[in-house]
């Protein structure tokens, strides 16, 4: 008699154990908030298109930071500095500037800026994805 109340209390322990467990797997998924968030759908790397400036490239980091520069590859910037992003609506915060707030359009790997003010042209960017180039071996 006495194993058998042994044998019940070491599955209980088990089974606490089980759910204790199973309880942080789950609360180490968890953001900060407490909710899973998704990866806003500005970060990244965009490229111009159809610009008077030719091509630059806007970069947004998770940290909400962003900068524009004319050469990805050399890190030299243009303008940098904060921004938020919610609603669609995206605020750039330059450094030294006035802030700019732009109402986003998303279409497939496509996005559209248009000053919320109304006043200039509409900004059109795409997702810019680096591509290595592959060299080829002569045989």
């Amino acid at each position: 008699m006495k194993s058998t109340s042994l044998k019940n209390r070491a599955l209980q322990l088990a089974a606490m154990f089980m759910v204790l467990i199973a309880g942080l797997s789950f609360m180490s998924c968890a953001s900060d908030s407490g909710e899973d968030e998704e990866a806003s759908p500005i970060v990244g790397t965009w490229q111009s298109q159809a610009s008077s400036k030719g091509t630059y490239y806007m970069v947004c980091t998770e940290y909400k930071q962003y900068y524009f520069t004319n050469d990805i590859n050399k890190g030299s910037t243009t303008e940098e500095g904060g921004y938020t992003f919610s609603n669609n609506t995206l605020t750039l915060n330059p450094k030294g500037k006035a802030p700019r707030t732009y109402n986003c359009t998303f279409k497939g790997d496509r996005l559209f800026l248009t000053l919320a003010s109304g006043k200039g042209g509409e900004l059109q960017f795409i997702r810019y994805t680096p591509t290595k180039s592959v060299k080829r071996v002569k045989r």
